[in-house]
């Protein structure tokens, strides 16, 4: 593989053994990877505290101390870093115990580089979708209480909005309030789109949504389809869009909007992230129902509130 292809990642080598680190550097710096050395496990954790590094390798034998406190530490205190180990004196309890350490892998001595190339190569994919994962976790769990938490409108649909696009690292998101008799769309809100977008014209919902809209089923359009199926073609490719996920919102099977989450590259979906979408669309759904009814309930007092004279008014003020 062209290590110009290869994500760069920075690994430390946690060895006594020169030759290793010289062996392990060749054979992943050819592979576009940035290696660093320790020679004891202390050291290694004074380089691990000041950051920067995206994977641990290290033996277990080690003079000062086990490589399994490297192991326990990464765990503990790095969690966005991974952790494989090696060694020369494998056995099955020794992997079982790293493993459940917190290490991704383990590499017994002596190895081949093909070997070591692809449980770096695993272990790194295993460390992002980790990091990942967490990342998602707090910011579904952070959006998912503050939607909660507010009963103003406004303030709900912004969450919504700015909550998808640091979600899934996307271009842009908006929610489109539908209005079912003149089958009309209605921007209330958006994240991460130009006001010249925004203001390109009316938005018929019969031709800006109409697949998503019949089968009330998320549906994603890519840029291949956006002359047949986009009222603004032309106006989605000159905001740098390539692909548009539509989510109906729906109250108690009634759609009342839609959530569209915009992209700049072409971009699928997978089940993870496509039930995590469907996750956040009935929170977001039910928030905006709650926000809707209690606007509707101030609304109504504020009506009782002028239609009652202004003496009698004042005395139910008064008596609290």
């Amino acid at each position: 593989m062209d290590p110009r292809d290869k994500p760069k990642a920075t690994i430390l080598v946690i060895d006594d053994e020169q030759i290793v680190h010289e062996s392990v550097s060749r054979i992943l710096e050819d592979e576009g990877y940035v290696v660093d050395a320790a020679y004891r496990v202390d050291q290694a954790l004074e380089k691990l505290s000041k950051g920067g590094y995206d994977l641990v390798l290290t033996d277990l034998m080690m003079p000062d101390r086990s490589g399994m406190d490297a192991v326990e530490a990464v765990a503990r205190d790095h969690p966005d870093t991974g952790v494989v180990m090696f060694t020369g004196y494998a056995t099955v309890d020794s992997a079982v115990q790293s493993m459940k350490l917190g290490a991704f892998d383990y590499l017994p001595k002596p190895f081949t580089p093909d070997e070591l190339v692809e449980v770096i190569g695993n272990a790194l994919e295993k460390t992002r979708k980790a990091k990942r994962d967490r990342e998602i976790e707090a910011t579904y769990t952070d959006a998912e209480k503050a939607i909660k938490s507010s009963l103003d409108l406004k303030e709900v649909l912004n969450l919504i909005c700015t909550s998808v696009v640091k979600l899934f690292k996307v271009k842009g998101s908006a929610v489109l309030m539908v209005h079912m008799k003149d089958q009309t769309l209605e921007v209330a809100s958006y994240n991460g789109l130009s006001d010249e977008y925004l203001q390109k014209g009316l938005l018929n919902a019969t031709k800006s949504i109409s697949s998503a809209l019949d089968s009330s089923q998320p549906v994603v359009l890519d840029e291949a389809a956006f002359e047949a199926s986009l009222q603004y073609p032309q106006e989605a490719r000159k905001e740098g869009i390539t692909s548009i996920l539509s989510v109906p919102l729906k109250v108690k099977d009634a759609i009342i909007g839609f959530l569209r989450i915009y992209c700049s590259d072409k971009r699928t979906f997978d089940k993870e992230e496509m039930d995590l979408v469907l996750k956040f669309a009935e929170q977001g759904a039910r928030a905006l129902e709650n926000a809707m009814s209690y606007a509707k309930v101030r609304a109504d007092i504020e009506g009782m509130k002028k239609s009652i004279p202004e003496p009698v008014a004042r005395k139910m003020a008064e008596q609290g």
